[in-house]
């Protein structure tokens, strides 16, 4: 898996960075929670790919702590300001207790056994450190082809709902505080011209974001350490 990942994928329009700050998890459950930390706390972005998420949060909170970890070849992309590690979510590099906070945004859906990464997660958080995990949902599993249904991208492997979220947070020492679907209302509202442009330009892709946001695009999930990882 991880020679999938070389620079060279990093450098195509998957990884816009625009595009990732514009997520409703990001904007509405994490920004919040960034602004109330204390000063110093410590930040682990898990597939962080080029930085996005900690790059904008050092604009606005520059005395927080950050740190990246992901599998690919991303070191060009990383300031100084963000402590990058090349390393998989299910064996992390960081003693026990280290983090405050823990995003993780898309990157469960292509693991194997995401029960791996969350009992990891657990070791590397404080008690009561807060986890926030955004995957697509599972109804994009059913959305026409295109780029917003769940099978277009060949490495995912499992979608999840609120059921898999409360499942594998509670097994691995983890309370759920919220869970969201998210999906964007303006997209729902255009739906006319995404129809139109399906028929008239065979745009697959406009009728898979619509029917996308209509069901839910993602499911994020907020979750507080409540118990240390038993391993």
């Amino acid at each position: 898996m991880e020679g999938k990942y070389t620079k060279s994928y990093f450098d195509t329009d998957i990884m816009d960075e625009e595009v990732a700050l514009t997520r409703e998890g990001y904007q509405k459950i994490v920004k919040k929670i960034i602004l109330d930390l204390p000063p110093k706390s410590k930040i682990l972005d898990v597939g962080c790919g080029r930085g996005s998420y900690l790059k904008n949060i050092h604009e606005f909170r520059p005395d927080l702590i950050l740190y990246g970890a992901d599998i690919g070849d991303i070191d060009t992309y990383m300031p100084d300001f963000i402590n990058f590690y090349k390393s998989s979510g299910d064996n992390l590099p960081f003693n026990n207790e280290t983090f405050d906070f823990l995003i993780c945004f898309h990157v469960l859906e292509h693991i194997s056994r995401p029960g791996r990464f969350l009992l990891e997660f657990n070791r590397v958080l404080k008690y009561n450190g807060l986890l926030y995990i955004e995957t697509p949902y599972y109804k994009t599993t059913n959305v026409p082809d295109g780029n917003m249904n769940f099978w277009s991208d060949p490495t995912h492997i499992r979608p999840y709902n609120h059921s898999s979220f409360h499942r594998i947070f509670k097994e691995t020492g983890f309370e759920i505080l919220e869970i969201k679907v998210w999906r964007t209302w303006l997209t729902v509202l255009l739906g006319p011209y995404l129809i139109l442009k399906r028929i008239f330009l065979n745009d697959r892709d406009a009728l898979s974001t619509f029917c996308a946001h209509i069901v839910g695009h993602s499911i994020g999930a907020l979750g507080k350490k409540s118990q240390s990882d038993k391993k």
